[in-house]
């Protein structure tokens, strides 16, 4: 991360001000480190199939750099996902501390108050407890949905007892829009919601690490041998 942070300062330093809100930053297959003004696409091929969803990726001037040092310190603490936690924050608040909805979520992780005090915050408008408290609960989420990014992100939205009720994504449109926006700044691709005529399709994949994994999320960019079933 440190790296990407000197690099981008480096590069926006020398492009004029009207390029620099438009410069990327994303990470390549083989953990090299490019920065463009165009996101493109990158492609895995299975069996003579190509699997094709866009590099993860963010605007660099659109995570302040205090809470991107935040964000990697808690992603390292919390061992989560630190483009799940970043694309979560930028939807619900665009990174504003002060920020509060109409139906009284307060802070950059969009608390509402039971949850706050669930994790123990004592003012929802302190910038470290709310990014805490919000990353515990997106951890919680990603254990209990199996790393489904898709139903981590409805639960969050809508709540677990509504996701319980309709066993899936909820039918509300603000939901399905909020899942679409965060997985579209995570990079992934979303397309239709899941629905009984449509086919999921499984992706079985092993990671930098050597685990093998089976989800029904796009792999990331550093999988290895990935394998698409339907």
């Amino acid at each position: 991360m440190r790296v990407i942070i000197i690099l981008t300062a480096c590069v926006m330093f020398f492009l004029p001000a009207d390029l620099s809100a438009e410069i990327i930053v994303k990470k390549g297959y083989d953990g090299r480190i490019f920065v463009t003004n165009n996101p493109g696409v990158s492609s895995f091929k299975s069996k003579g199939r190509s699997l094709n969803y866009t590099v993860s990726s963010y605007s660099v001037r659109q995570v302040p750099y205090i809470y991107s040092k935040k964000i990697s310190m808690l992603s390292r603490k919390y061992n989560l996902r630190e483009d799940l936690i970043t694309a979560v924050a930028r939807a619900e608040s665009g990174f504003n501390p002060l920020a509060k909805s109409k139906k009284g979520a307060v802070g950059i992780m969009q608390l509402m108050r039971d949850t706050a005090i669930q994790y123990g915050v004592t003012n929802r408008y302190d910038a470290d407890q709310n990014l805490d408290a919000g990353v515990r609960h997106l951890k919680y989420l990603y254990k209990k949905y199996n790393k489904n990014i898709t139903m981590v992100l409805a639960a969050y939205n809508a709540g677990e007892e509504v996701v319980k009720k309709y066993r899936g994504v909820p039918p509300y449109k603000e939901t399905k829009n909020y899942i679409r926006k965060v997985r579209k700044f995570m990079g992934l691709s979303y397309g239709r919601l899941y629905s009984s005529s449509r086919r999921t399709k499984i992706f079985k994949y092993k990671t930098a690490e050597g685990r093998i994994v089976l989800s029904d999320s796009p792999p990331p960019a550093t999988a290895i041998k990935v394998e698409i079933f339907d």
